[in-house]
């Protein structure tokens, strides 16, 4: 009776109806977004290494000339950050370390031709490709053997070929990093370092870094960069840019980071260097995306509030409209109880009919935003039972009011009702 109740009027239940289906489908596609900035976030810090321990060196805020020794003809050299004795005092004094990479970064013009760019030269030992997952596509990666003869070979990735117009098998080819020839022995993928992780690690934004053995660098060029021009010149010396540590045990991460964190804090006073814990930032941004995925559902919660407002609102009316054919019920025999079923079967009909719509509708809604805003968006099992669940609970309570109304009728005033 209660789906005949429906059908019967079947505009006002289509209207009904559209509060829960745009309400839910707002939960659906709020949801997924949540999902998808966390799956993110995982991908982006989980590729940094959650039992990696990442210190880069920075330039401290210590009055001009407190760090930096003058140079002739105007010139500055400027000393700051990370130093070989940090490196070697982690490596021999702090337990639970599987292994501590050095890095040293360089500004370079790289040629080819009368083509050149700016580029980020990482001067790298072969275990940091496969610490941080760079997957060699096209010939090999660097080896023990490169760092032993000081060998000039480098890994490029696509994006820089590219920009150098070198189209053809790149594997031989010799670039020209300033004043000296290094030959490509690897190209990486061209998949790269984004957000959180290209600012951790320093990577370059255009992808265009190189990578080239750390003692061929240090032996063949030492650590000071040059810039400047002929009226002065300006240079940088900088022992390492970066220093990796990876962790035997994911539980001594924190512990061992706190005892880095000690050593360094007596070795640079001036605090010309930063601590980087993929492990904590993890944790504190999954615990700011929960805080803000709860605020996305709370606001599309509202819509579906407004969609249980409105089921409401019209099976009060119902009441009104029907108080004889309740009357004519009652007085043959119905119990109360069959009048709240029957109000409650429309409610729960409409709630579930709606909520079934406006996952469809949240379907679509997620095609959408990823189409136009290329947002990463994941709608999850989960995710669906949620909305459908509140969408259901959502026609129960708006019905349970005008039911008991509509059961409390008295039989004999609702017969006289015109």
């Amino acid at each position: 009776m209660g789906l005949q109740s429906l059908l019967g009027y079947p505009m006002r239940t289509i209207l009904t109806m559209l509060g829960v289906v745009f309400g839910v489908g707002s939960v659906i596609a709020m949801l997924a977004l949540g999902a998808g900035a966390e799956r993110e976030l995982l991908q982006e810090i989980g590729r940094l290494g959650i039992q990696n321990i990442i210190v880069n060196s920075v330039e401290s805020e210590e009055p001009e000339g407190t760090n930096a020794s003058g140079g002739r003809r105007g010139g500055m050299i400027n000393f700051y950050g990370l130093k070989f004795k940090d490196h070697r005092q982690i490596l021999e004094t702090i337990p639970g370390i599987k292994k501590v990479l050095p890095v040293h970064l360089n500004k370079k013009k790289v040629w080819n031709g009368s083509r050149y760019l700016e580029s980020t030269l990482f001067a790298v030992e072969p275990e940091y490709l496969e610490t941080f997952g760079l997957n060699i596509e096209l010939g090999r990666g660097l080896s023990s053997q490169d760092e032993d003869q000081l060998a000039r070979v480098c890994i490029v990735r696509p994006g820089l070929l590219e920009e150098l117009g070198i189209y053809e098998n790149p594997l031989g080819f010799n670039l020209a990093i300033d004043d000296q020839q290094f030959q490509i022995v690897g190209v990486l993928g061209e998949e790269r370092f984004q957000g959180y992780a290209q600012k951790a690690l320093v990577s370059d934004a255009r992808s265009s870094e190189i990578y080239v053995p750390y003692n061929t660098v240090l032996k063949r060029q030492g650590t000071r960069s040059f810039s400047g021009g002929a009226g002065s010149w300006e240079a940088t010396d900088v022992e390492l840019n970066q220093i990796v540590i990876e962790v035997t045990d994911l539980d001594r991460v924190l512990i061992v980071s706190k005892m880095v964190e000690a050593l360094l804090s007596r070795n640079h006073p001036e605090k010309d260097y930063e601590l980087i814990v993929p492990l904590e930032v993890l944790a504190q941004r999954r615990k700011t995306q929960q805080v803000f995925n709860i605020a996305l559902v709370a606001i599309a919660s509202i819509s579906l509030l407004v969609g249980g407002i409105g089921i409401a609102n019209i099976m009060l009316a119902t009441v009104t409209e029907r108080t004889r054919e309740i009357g004519v019920r009652r007085a043959l025999g119905a119990q109360r109880k069959h009048i709240i079923a029957q109000f409650l079967t429309e409610t729960t009909t409409i709630s579930i009919l709606g909520g079934v719509l406006g996952i469809l509708l949240g379907f679509g809604l997620v095609q959408i935003l990823v189409l136009f805003t290329g947002w990463t968006a994941v709608i999850t099992p989960s995710s669906i039972v949620i909305a459908l669940t509140i969408s259901v609970a959502v026609g129960i309570s708006s019905g349970i009011y005008p039911a008991k109304r509509a059961a409390a009728l008295d039989p004999i005033t609702a017969l006289r009702h015109q």
